[in-house]
């Protein structure tokens, strides 16, 4: 039986997209036959990846569960033999209420209406966990957690030393300055701009040599541009691309003030090259931070708070060392490979089942 990997759009440069690939090579080295499926990003994804994905409609993904074992990284298959979820509109909604969350929440309760009461789920953080057993009544034996994997060839110390001098010499922060970054995809309302320029005004209030740098979507907002830490050049920006472990190497401090992240992998990401991170609870990612870091994190992202904390990690080199160096600790069991390996047993376990 073939395994297909499916989700509507398809994007390597998004968390799942990258997850999905990490599985697909997995799959096949243990002998299995797999394939990846999506309607849109096929050609990108292979330009990008040299990986191959099959151009299917939802329609045609779900008649595929008749012959093929589908796991369903999309929330749009309901006949699929096993989910994936990585975004939760539904939950997301509670933090970050926005109109065009409509949509995505209506399709949120019409998937799990109609998906079967016995089809296994898996989370990618507590957070998630807990929100689909409130949200839709998932009986909570139902869900296994399973952390998204960083991609360590990418992100590790050895890489970052070898970036910094070049990435801040290219930003123009001078070797001494601490820099304080947020590096994201997108969607900079979720990721909480506002709370890290709020943060950021407070952090340059105490300390005159902090610099700040935002990374991201194509462009900063409008209201974000006319801000006096843009226009004085302590704040800068870079627009989204594809290696942000460039932009990661320069920095001295990651603050992370989501509203609401199901994971973040850029946090898994800043741990793996070794920087302290500054975020709170409602941050999927967090879980994986070691023991070390449960004074640092706040409840909820109040910049204040974020702005406190950074203050005094920026203050006291020691704890940030500490940081850096338990988060490296912790890393390898959150890498790529851990997570292709845990999440393929999971996909095995399941194609056994249902033979």
């Amino acid at each position: 039986m073939t395994i297909l990997l499916y989700r509507p759009s398809l994007d390597l440069t998004s968390g799942a997209g990258q997850l999905m690939r990490m599985q697909l090579g997995a799959l096949r080295a243990a002998g299995e036959r797999a394939d990846i499926g999506c309607e849109r990003g096929a050609l990108k994804f292979l330009l990008r990846s040299g990986t191959r994905a099959r151009r299917l409609s939802a329609a045609r993904a779900r008649a595929a569960c008749v012959d093929h074992l589908v796991v369903d990284h999309g929330l749009c298959i309901p006949c699929a033999a096993l989910v994936f979820v990585h975004n939760l509109a539904t939950e997301a909604s509670v933090h970050v209420p926005k109109a065009d969350w409509r949509a995505q929440i209506d399709a949120e309760r019409t998937f799990f209406r109609e998906l079967r009461s016995d089809v296994p789920l898996v989370a990618n953080s507590r957070l998630v966990r807990d929100a689909l057993v409130a949200r839709f009544g998932i009986a909570p034996e139902r869900v296994v957690v399973h952390h998204p994997g960083f991609r360590s060839e990418r992100f590790n110390p050895r890489r970052a030393a070898e970036l910094r001098d070049a990435a801040r010499r290219a930003l123009g922060v001078a070797s001494g300055a601490p820099l304080v970054g947020l590096i994201t995809s997108g969607d900079f309302e979720k990721r909480g701009l506002d709370l890290f320029f709020e943060s950021a005004e407070r952090i340059a209030a105490a300390c005159r040599d902090a610099r700040f740098l935002v990374v991201g979507s194509k462009s900063l907002p409008d209201a974000a541009r006319g801000h006096e830490l843009v226009a004085s050049g302590r704040l800068l920006y870079r627009p989204k691309r594809r290696d942000p472990e460039r932009w990661f190497a320069a920095l001295d401090l990651f603050l992370y003030p989501a509203r609401f992240e199901e994971f973040g992998m850029v946090v898994a990401e800043a741990q793996a090259v070794g920087l302290p991170i500054v975020t709170s609870r409602v941050v999927g990612a967090a879980e994986c931070l070691p023991p070390t870091y449960e004074r640092w994190l706040s409840d909820r992202p109040i910049a204040a708070e974020l702005a406190e904390r950074a203050l005094e990690l920026l203050a006291d080199d020691r704890a940030r060392r500490e940081l850096a160096a338990a988060g490296l600790a912790s890393a390898a069991a959150h890498d790529d490979r851990s997570y292709a390996s845990a999440t393929v047993a999971t996909i095995l376990a399941q194609k056994r089942r249902l033979k």
